[in-house]
């Protein structure tokens, strides 16, 4: 509420030692200024101004004034003035950050009515603050502690205060992790209607004091420091939130997981979306809910669609998030011929999915061949897929997608050679496409304009057959499936890379229990190994860490009896999750929370 007051000019006689009159001044008095308000910490809009005068009232110039602030701590312009030929000296009042009376003294020691007092009145700011920011100050969030890796419970959060304490909105606040390798959600923050900026701390990987600070030029208090305390994590076992069943056609053979978006792959029950955590229908991991469900094409195959595995398509170049690539994976011989088409289906409208294209690699002397696992290389729109006999396929899929994909197909090659290629997958990692293939092990490709050749690599793992592969960073992680002369299909191998030279295998891990390493994904900050088994009492879920990428330690387990055929890692409102994919007899969806498993 704004106080006005007048500004009154008081006349104070006594003794001051400040300035003497020179010969001639005899008077003293306010000139103008008067009746001034304000909003505290602003300058007032007139300056003060006193008159100095002669015994017959004439002005007298040459006078130095003296300003001193005698209450309300406001500034002055000057500490002194010398009045004019108009016999005027001036001063500007700023005044100071609370509101109420504040007063100025003008003093010539020796003239009558010196010091003359000069009153006005502050008053708050308009409600809701604003104004110039002049304050940062800590608000809330400091001190906390938690386990390593894991985000912090409550956000930091500063306050942006001007000179009356009241908030200011639209202030940029800088944030920077500066002792214990942890992680902000984002760079800077802008003050909001209460003054406060935020930020959420994920902590570091090491146990001990973690800081940030938070910082905005020119404003007192800035940086502004907060502390944290990461604990050593106890290691916990994975939890299940959730059993997705499906049809025991089959059942569930794969899962990807993007933008809180789940994609079950579903055999012969074809294609089922569940919101997970986008928030369209109100989904999460522990209740999943079903967007929609679809059954591609059986073109392609001898039994049914035999939907097997995909890939959504995030187009950075139209930014559309259009196609979904579907896999195909039909009867096989093994290792002589395979079945299994490409089906493209538009996604534009989840609740709606349509198929609109397809590709068919076409048989090879006779033999058919079917496609497995695939990778994109998203900001060029290829497609990459292995498929099984017929080796690696690049696909251009830019543009609209429509019918027959066959004229779309950029390059192609077996990377064992006819007789001794199957592929399993491919990754595109550090500049080369990796290929993993059942019967001649990991090789390193290199797709230039239209040839897709083989830099180095392959006939590395004669005594079993290869299953999938990750890269992150300088290595490769790759499983290991069923039985090649009598050696169980239970070992993940780890493989160190380079730009140039064969894949060096720096490390094997056998499991006693299954016969079958099916699926195999790192965490996005190559910290965590997943892997999924088959075949044995021991199948399910295994985590390793990565504290060592040469050489994985094992962290904790979740066994299903009958086995884990793939498994991928999924972060949803700031919790893990890894997503997997139950055999028969009874198939589903199993969802597991590994945020503490994996901090």
């Amino acid at each position: 509420m704004k106080v006005a007051a007048s500004l009154a000019a008081t006349v104070l006689f006594g003794a001051c030692k400040d300035s003497t009159a020179p010969g001639g001044a005899a008077a003293i008095a306010a000139k103008d200024g008067t009746a001034q308000t304000a909003q505290a910490a602003t300058a007032l809009p007139l300056p003060l101004r006193v008159l100095v005068t002669d015994a017959a009232s004439a002005p007298v110039s040459g006078v130095t004034v003296q300003w001193v602030v005698a209450s309300g701590n406001g500034t002055l312009s000057a500490p002194s003035s010398v009045t004019d030929a108009a016999g005027i000296a001036s001063v500007i009042l700023t005044l100071g950050p609370t509101a109420g009376t504040q007063q100025v003294r003008a003093v010539v020691s020796g003239l009558a009515g010196s010091p003359v007092t000069f009153s006005a009145t502050a008053t708050a700011g308009p409600p809701g603050g604003g104004g110039v920011a002049t304050r940062l100050i800590l608000k809330d969030g400091g001190g906390q502690t938690g386990p390593v890796g894991t985000a912090l419970a409550q956000p930091l959060r500063v306050s942006v205060l001007n000179a009356l304490d009241q908030p200011v909105s639209g202030v940029t606040v800088q944030w920077a992790v500066t002792a214990g390798g942890g992680t902000v959600s984002t760079a800077s923050s802008v003050s909001d209607a209460a003054g406060t900026a935020s930020v959420i701390l994920t902590l570091g990987t090491t146990a001990g004091l973690q800081q940030v600070t938070a910082s905005s030029a020119g404003l007192t208090g800035s940086p502004a420091t907060f502390s944290a305390t990461a604990t050593a994590a106890a290691q916990t076992d994975p939890v299940l939130v959730n059993t997705v069943s499906v049809p025991a056609n089959y059942g569930a053979h794969d899962t990807f997981v993007r933008d809180g978006y789940a994609f079950a792959f579903i055999w012969n029950s074809g294609l089922r979306i569940y919101d997970v955590g986008n928030g369209s229908r109100g989904g999460s991991p522990a209740n999943p809910v079903l967007v929609s469900s679809f059954v591609t094409s059986a073109a392609g195959s001898t039994d049914g669609p035999n939907v097997h595995n995909g890939w959504w398509f995030h187009n950075p170049v139209t930014n559309e998030k259009r196609y979904l690539f579907v896999g195909q994976e039909g009867p096989a011989r093994l290792f002589l011929s395979t079945t299994g088409d490409i089906h493209v289906v538009d996604v534009s409208n989840l609740s709606a999915p349509q198929e609109v294209a397809f590709y068919h690699y076409p048989s090879i002397v006779g033999d058919s061949v079917g496609v497995h696992n695939f990778w994109m290389d998203e900001p060029n729109q290829i497609l990459y897929a292995a498929f099984y006999n017929g080796g690696v396929v690049a696909l251009d899929v830019s543009g609209t997608l429509s019918g027959d994909l066959a004229g779309r197909v950029i390059a192609q090659l077996r990377p064992g050679g006819a007789g001794n290629t199957f592929t399993w997958g491919v990754q595109l990692a550090n500049g080369s496409l990796y290929a993993i293939d059942m019967l001649s092990g990991l090789s390193q490709l290199r797709l230039q304009g239209n040839t897709l050749s083989k830099l180095s690599g392959g006939s590395n793992v004669p005594e079993r057959y290869s299953s999938d592969l990750w890269v992150h960073g300088n290595y490769a992680y790759t499983g290991t499936w069923n039985t090649r002369g009598g050696n169980a299909g239970n070992v993940l191998k780890v493989w160190q890379l380079s730009v140039s030279g064969a894949p060096t295998l720096v490390d094997s891990i056998k499991t006693v229990g299954i016969s079958t390493v099916s699926d195999v994904e790192v965490t996005p900050d190559g910290r965590w190994l997943l892997f999924t088994a088959e075949g044995g009492a021991q199948g399910g879920l295994y985590l390793y860490s990565l504290a060592d990428p040469a050489h994985p330690v094992f962290a904790t387990k979740y066994i299903v009896s009958t086995g884990l055929h793939t498994g991928t890692f999924a972060t949803i409102n700031r919790r893990r999750y890894v997503f997997a994919a139950k055999n028969p007899a009874s198939p589903a969806m199993m969802i597991f929370d590994v945020t503490a498993a994996t901090p």
